[in-house]
């Protein structure tokens, strides 16, 4: 193989309005992340298992039981880090996935910028950080943000280790694909994009290159070094009986090919129960880029052809330009944005493999040699697609938690931007070089704007709504009144009972949390055998018992072991209650039982 070259970074450096736009879209990412999480607590049943690290001692196997089946040991990793510097409560918590999920918007941007352009850069970080999916997981201690944040990652230097002959870009894709795959057992999809993207890129391209061989070395490095990045992960599987344990669990939540199309259909509704006001004022800042490359393009050929722009310009052109930038917010009006995303990501897929052309916007004959940027940003398109098409097909196989659906809709962002940069590509500037310029058209755009700006607002103008920031402490509520109803017991002080939670490790969190030592998970009854004398013990059941047939069974015979002592009303939150098979209404509210044992 050959190195590519392109000096087309180089002629479209970062300019300082690019710079400050991207900070300013990066901090407002990082506020929707961050504001009020002093009403977000441990609540999801695997965020309980991930961050219970610190309350099991070494000789306990310093995890939650059956940890392994949940997920590889990096993230319950840092969320223990994190706690042990900045103590139990939301910020050390969640700080993995806030951090993990604001590096993601600068992330995206630099990579769509250099796949497709400066404007699908913009537009690739606007859309991640108005993404009211991506927001709420940002604040979640689950590992989906933290596995979309390495598979964006590793799939942009898998690409950089097809394009040149430095072998640290391998090496670096390798460690990448392995970090990704020890926070998520399903971390090595980007060596599936990274085969799948480059094989058809090679079939089109293949009198470009002598040899192709090379590619597929590089890639094999890549998987040799993920691999053995993640080897750890698997040597620590074999005391549990290896990853075919792990894979046996799984299993489980596979829907098959038979309930495909129910399964897609419910990720449809999870998705437009989520969304809410910052994805449509996401999606309203990309339609005033699509207005401004209209204008762009318009500008320039009237200068092209000698035209005054004040005489060509008539209030039909302003208007039918408004109307088709403001096209995007009007079909996600109409049947949401993540269908609108997907069209538009199949759109710019498709205008990028098919029919991408030079910065003149004269496409290319099939006897012409494609120029480097061309074949780089042809690579760049096969990659993406091999990403959302796979992706597309796959997660509706699987159960469908919201959660498996954020890789995907980061394909989405990009396919999206890559249609922004296909607009962009049939001018010879970029748009913030046109911004930048010294003419007299650079700031005729008002007009069109002004159209799709109106536009906009009329469509915006709706309640407010951000599931991310809606309480999701009912769980951390439960615990303190078990906690308060505990201390009003007959015993010198409220340390003095125990308390056992089975099938529920939020709860398990929440009273280690507040303070009470001496809880512990169980999975059986066994503990009835030897009760201490004179220590009153507890038991606390949930949803996810009450759910739970096996935890029935166990639970009849020996019913007569127990008292009930209260019952407690929880509040499942959205995120949560978008994980059951059957929705609930909004105000229902599930039991949380206290038992004593007689």
């Amino acid at each position: 193989m050959q190195p590519i070259n392109s000096t087309e970074q180089e002629n479209n450096p970062v300019t300082r309005q690019e710079l400050m736009l991207v900070i300013a879209v990066c901090i407002f990412g990082g506020l929707f992340r961050c504001l009020f999480l002093s009403e977000t607590a441990i609540e999801h049943f695997d965020e309980g298992v991930y961050a219970s690290n610190l309350w099991f001692s070494p000789e306990q196997g310093a995890e939650y039981p059956g940890r392994y089946y949940y997920a590889p040991p990096l993230f319950p990793f840092l969320i223990e880090w994190s706690m042990i510097f900045l103590g139990s409560g939301a910020w050390a918590t969640f700080l993995p996935s806030l951090l993990l999920g604001m590096a993601t918007i600068p992330l995206i941007w630099w990579v769509a910028r250099n796949w497709f352009g400066p404007a699908a850069g913009l537009v690739a970080a606007i859309l991640a950080s108005c993404s009211d999916l991506h927001l709420i997981y940002s604040r979640a201690a689950l590992t989906d943000v933290g596995l979309g944040f390495f598979l964006l990652l590793s799939v942009y230097l898998i690409w950089k280790s097809y394009l040149s002959l430095d072998w640290k870009w391998p090496v670096l894709a390798g460690v990448t694909v392995g970090a990704g795959w020890a926070i998520k057992y399903n971390g090595w999809l980007p060596l599936a994009v990274g085969l799948s993207g480059m094989v058809p890129w090679l079939l089109i391209h293949r009198r470009q290159f002598s040899s192709k061989t090379g590619f597929f070395l590089r890639w094999v490095v890549v998987a040799c070094v993920a691999c053995l990045v993640w080897s750890p992960v698997l040597i620590g599987l074999q005391k549990w009986g290896g990853y075919s344990v792990v894979a046996s669990n799984h299993s489980r939540y596979v829907v098959g090919f038979s309930g495909w199309l129910n399964s897609f259909s419910r990720q449809v509704q999870n998705h437009e129960l989520l969304e809410g006001t910052p994805g449509y004022m996401g999606i309203g800042l990309v339609c005033l880029v699509f207005c401004l490359l209209l204008h762009m393009i318009k500008a320039q050929k009237q200068i092209a052809i000698k035209v005054r722009p004040r005489t060509e310009r008539s209030t039909w052109n302003t208007i039918l330009i408004g109307l088709f930038a403001a096209l995007p917010l009007f079909v996600a009006s109409l049947f949401g944005i993540s269908p609108m995303l997907g069209i538009l990501g199949i759109e710019g897929i498709l205008l990028q493999l098919f029919f991408a052309g030079n910065r003149t916007g004269q496409k290319q004959s099939k006897n012409d040699n494609p120029d480097p940027a061309s074949l780089k940003r042809s690579l760049a398109a096969w990659l993406l697609a091999a990403w959302f098409c796979g992706l597309f097909l796959a997660t509706p196989l699987y159960y469908p938690y919201p959660r498996l659906t954020i890789p995907w809709t980061i394909s989405a962002w990009l396919g999206t931007a890559a249609c922004v940069g296909w607009i962009e590509q049939r001018d010879t500037k970029s748009l913030f070089h046109f911004l930048s310029d010294n003419n007299k058209e650079r700031y005729s755009f008002i007009p069109e704007i002004s159209v799709g700006i109106v536009l906009i607002l009329i469509l915006c103008f709706m309640p407010w709504s951000m599931a991310a920031w809606k309480p999701r402490n009912g769980l951390a509520m439960v615990s303190q009144q078990v906690l308060s109803d505990m201390q009003a017991e007959p015993v010198s002080s409220p340390s003095e009972y125990i308390l056992y939670t089975y099938a529920e490790p939020g709860l398990f969190f929440n009273l280690k949390a507040q303070g009470h030592q001496l809880t512990a998970p169980v999975a059986d009854f066994q503990f009835l055998e030897s009760l201490p004398p004179q220590v009153p013990v507890y038991l606390i059941t949930g949803p996810h018992a009450a759910r739970d047939p096996d935890f029935q069974k166990k639970f009849d015979q020996v019913r007569d072991r127990f008292e009930l002592v209260k019952t407690y009303e929880y509040s499942p939150s959205l995120l949560v209650r978008l994980n059951q098979a059957h929705l609930n209404g909004k105000d229902e509210t599930e039991p949380v039982l206290l038992y004593r044992a007689k």
